[in-house]
């Protein structure tokens, strides 16, 4: 049997759904004292339950590694043409890196769909949040490559990265770093290209923003247009209603006309049967008036 430290411990919880995180975190507290590791126990029972956005980051780093770090490598081809001041390969591989973010948040909420766990739209979004910071941080995309994350990453574009989700390793011994800077950045003296650097990475966000802004218009005229075709559908519907109605007006008026028609026939008729009898009656009094009398 293998020697269990913390990474081993770690890696196997951040695989677990959030909602079996802590039963089973208990569970390796309770195999650690039992074999008499006491720090060990203590060490894990401080790993933190995973949200569901870290969670799904988590699983992408195991379940589709080749997407990941083709992302990551384009994220270091960014920070490169960040650095060199090259804007428009920088517009360009933003635009790459749309296409690929999009791509791994399809797959996490395809395995988040296979693993029965609800995913709300704040979930979505900490996931991405997380994939752009590993973009634009080399320490964010090697927490990210750990599938250990407990929280979200994020990166605003300016200032340090909030990077509130350590990587636990009982080596490398990585915490929480508030004091980050991203890659290029110096402490002090100048920063050559940096602040047209920082503009046309700001320039490739807002691309990002305006691209997603673009998206939403496009499925709000998608909409209109198809309440549009219902209305035309429906107004085609009501011309014909009001035409039949029409028709069916014409129809009845003219029942009515030959009803009335009919009637007064009915009335002469009548009139004519009445003039009839009295005439038989007239003329059969009459006959009989005219026949001799027997003797």
């Amino acid at each position: 049997m293998g020697t269990v430290d913390l990474d081993s411990v770690a890696a196997k919880l951040y695989g677990v759904p959030p909602g079996d995180f802590t039963s089973s975190r208990s569970a390796e507290v309770r195999a650690a004292r039992s074999a008499g590791n006491r720090e060990l126990a203590a060490a894990v029972a401080q790993l933190r339950r995973p949200t569901v956005g870290a969670w799904l980051a988590n699983q992408l780093a195991r379940e589709c590694k080749d997407e990941l770090e083709a992302l990551l490598d384009l994220g270091r081809s960014m920070r490169e043409a960040q650095g060199a001041g090259d804007g428009p390969e920088l517009r360009l591989l933003t635009r790459q890196r749309r296409q690929m973010v999009a791509t791994l948040i399809a797959a996490a909420k395809t395995l988040a769909r296979t693993r029965n766990q609800p995913l709300s739209e704040n979930s979505t979004r900490d996931l991405e949040n997380t994939l752009e910071a590993a973009v634009a941080s080399a320490d964010a995309a090697e927490a990210l490559r750990s599938g250990r994350l407990h929280a979200g990453l994020t990166y605003s574009g300016f200032g340090p990265l909030d990077f509130d989700a350590p990587l636990v390793s009982g080596t490398s011994k990585i915490t929480e770093r508030r004091g980050w800077r991203p890659e290029g950045s110096q402490t002090g003296g100048a920063q050559p290209n940096a602040d047209w650097s920082r503009l046309n990475f700001d320039l490739g966000e807002a691309e990002r923003k305006l691209q997603a802004a673009e998206d939403v218009v496009k499925g709000m005229q998608q909409e209109v247009n198809e309440i549009q075709t219902q209305c035309e559908v429906r107004h085609k519907d009501v011309v014909d209603a009001e035409r039949h109605l029409r028709e069916t007006k014409r129809s009845l008026e003219e029942a009515e006309r030959r009803l009335a028609e009919t009637k007064q026939a009915e009335k002469i008729a009548k009139k004519e049967v009445t003039r009839a009898k009295t005439q038989w009656n007239k003329a059969e009094a009459s006959l009989h008036r005219a026949m001799p009398s027997e003797p």
